[in-house]
């Protein structure tokens, strides 16, 4: 049988169109009698198990936006992007609620808060990149609820959704690593300073290092890019040219630097061992493979999804969890 329509739900309870959206969409000012024939009628037909209907019945649009930075669509293999948005994805569709995906490029500063502002979503889950931390401002007064994928560079409500791993451990793992493995002179490529996880990160590495004795640790930062990565490592082997081991805080810097070294004609890891962040799918296919920090990026979105719907819902949840970060044993450390 045809799935039955709001048209078929007012006929048979002898109101307009209009009376029986309203009735199904939770509105009280309307006529008790035919508030409750609209009732009878949506149940009789199985209106209910339409999940439009049951949109209606919370007055919610059924939709969650999705907030990339648009130069993420250029690629989507291999990415931080890539496996947040998996996640992010998959728990939204067992939520029953449909993915709007909303690029951002660097100068959108009042599109998508307006858009927000729309009603077309409930909520949206933000993937932070460098690119769009311009928006945060913008969206931390949003209307709708707002998870995002990593802390923002502004302030937050004590009760702000935020979903991160554990950056900081995972700097601690991958200084650990390096120096488990013999080498002294070492050197970090870190992440843009702007960013909450980067700082992190650097902290765990700089902590780790001192409690093992190492104090003196060159840094210089990139943007999480393969060409960023590249620019940084020669800057950093033109300044430090004895370094035995490089900290790069993200798996694409990791391989921008392995290039670099390999040119240069510094092998990896003889002479050189580096450990990445990410343990996205360049890790395994670089040459040679790279020990990484893993997060869990998919595990990350799909939390990102389940809270925000969890907090919709009205649902007491822990509105900032913190996913555990590993080390990936493999080839370059």
């Amino acid at each position: 049988m045809p799935r039955p329509t709001l048209v078929d739900v007012a006929k048979i309870a002898g109101v307009s169109r209009a009376t029986a959206a309203r009735v199904l969409a939770g509105e009280t000012k309307v006529d008790a009698r035919m508030a409750a024939a609209v009732e009878r009628a949506a149940k009789e037909l199985g209106y209910e198990a339409n999940s439009a209907a049951r949109v209606l019945r919370g007055g919610r649009a059924g939709a969650i936006a999705l907030i990339v930075a648009f130069n993420e669509l250029d690629s989507l293999t291999g990415t931080f992007f890539t496996s947040v948005l998996k996640g992010a994805a998959k728990g939204l569709y067992a939520g029953e609620v449909q993915p709007v995906l909303l690029p951002a490029d660097h100068e959108d500063a009042d599109r998508i808060p307006r858009f927000l502002r729309s009603g077309a979503i409930d909520g949206a889950i933000v993937i932070l990149q460098h690119e769009i931390t311009h928006l945060a401002q913008a969206l931390v007064d949003s209307p709708v609820p707002i998870a995002w994928v990593g802390r923002p560079r502004v302030a937050l409500a004590p009760d702000a959704i935020v979903v991160d791993s554990d950056n900081y451990g995972g700097g601690r793992l991958a200084a650990r690593a390096l120096v488990d493995a013999g080498r002294r002179r070492l050197g970090i490529i870190a992440g843009p300073s702007d960013m909450e996880p980067a700082r992190d990160r650097i902290r765990g590495w700089r902590d780790e290092l001192a409690q093992l004795g190492i104090n003196d640790s060159p840094i210089v930062h990139g943007e999480f890019t393969l060409v960023s990565g590249s620019a940084a490592m020669a800057r950093l082997l033109k300044r430090h040219p004895d370094l035995d081991g490089v900290f790069a805080s993200s798996d694409l810097m990791a391989s921008g630097a392995i290039r670099v070294l390999q040119a240069a004609g510094r092998d990896v890891p003889s002479d050189v061992a580096v450990i990445g962040f990410d343990d996205v799918a360049i890790a395994t296919t670089m040459d040679p493979t790279l020990t990484t920090v893993r997060q869990p990026l998919e595990d990350m979105g799909r939390v990102a999804a389940e809270t925000i719907l969890a907090v919709l819902q009205g649902r007491d949840v822990d509105r900032q969890p913190i996913l555990d970060t590993t080390l990936v044993q493999r080839e370059s450390a």
